[in-house]
């Protein structure tokens, strides 16, 4: 085993719970996934951290359940890696909240 200093390990990461968008919202409210439709979170933030020139220094990862389940929303963890601050976990509606997660994210980690 080798420790490694990947970019992302001065500032956090941003992690979405694959679960949510991709079973949990179809199966149980297959209006909200309609309306969804193909918008995936993390490839939303990541592109939008590559046009803000942040990719890299964060990073957005999809994860697997992170057994907290809200209908209709996805979970997402913001993990700081910055010395006196805490993740902190958000239920966010995956269009409505996009703008304002990426202004937290950016808070935090940027």
């Amino acid at each position: 085993m080798q420790p490694i200093k990947p970019k992302w390990s001065d500032s956090g990461l941003v992690l979405v719970c694959e679960r949510c968008a991709k079973e949990r919202i179809p199966e149980e409210d297959p209006d909200k996934a309609a309306e969804i439709g193909d918008f995936h979170l993390r490839d939303w933030l990541k592109d939008r951290l590559k046009a803000d020139g942040l990719w890299g220094k964060i990073r957005a990862v999809n994860t697997s359940c992170m057994d907290v389940c809200a209908r209709r929303h996805v979970t997402v963890v913001i993990d700081p890696k910055t010395e006196g601050k805490n993740a902190q976990a958000f239920i966010v509606d995956p269009l409505a909240d996009r703008e304002a997660l990426y202004t937290e994210i950016v808070k935090r980690l940027g």
